[in-house]
């Protein structure tokens, strides 16, 4: 199927593009904490919050020094917009999963299944058109955000139920 039969939502929901954000989250990650490395859960959050437009549009608008916390502020400002994320969560987790799945086929993420980590690789994947440089832009910031709290402090501020 060819760019230009498929939807605009088909264009950048699928494990191809999904695994590219999850390789940035990491290295944003990565970036962040030198030595240190993303738990898998972690991943599940990414592609809720940079493929839901007005959530990417917080997220590009939140200077990367603000942190994950002033983020979220902005997102509560309409209760809804927070409580949407563990929704979007729940009903992207296949695109999730396939796309940490095509990340590690195409070698860009490594998991750990021993501990859980997920380290993103050194590789140097195809440039992106500049319509979707915004969104991988936006998964490495919350790479570097998601870096500086603990996981459990992550969650808890995004109001995502085990």
């Amino acid at each position: 199927m060819s760019e230009q039969n498929m939807s605009p939502v088909a264009l950048v929901q699928n494990p191809a593009f999904g695994s590219m954000l999850l390789w940035n989250f990491g290295r944003g990650y990565q970036g962040e904490c030198v030595g240190e490395l993303p738990v898998l859960t972690s991943f599940f959050l990414i592609l809720p919050l940079v493929l839901h437009g007005p959530t990417m549009r917080v997220i590009k608008s939140t200077n990367q020094s603000s942190g994950l916390a002033k983020f979220v502020s902005k997102l509560g400002e309409e209760r809804e917009r927070l409580f949407a994320v563990h929704s979007r969560a729940v009903a992207m987790r296949g695109l999730t999963l396939e796309s940490v799945a095509a990340g590690i086929s195409a070698r860009l993420l490594r998991v750990d299944y021993d501990t859980a980590l997920v380290r993103s690789n050194d590789a140097k994947p195809p440039a992106l058109p500049d319509r979707l440089k915004h969104h991988v832009a936006s998964a490495e910031k919350l790479g570097r955000w998601f870096a500086r709290l603990p996981p459990n402090q992550v969650f808890s501020l995004l109001q995502i139920e085990p």
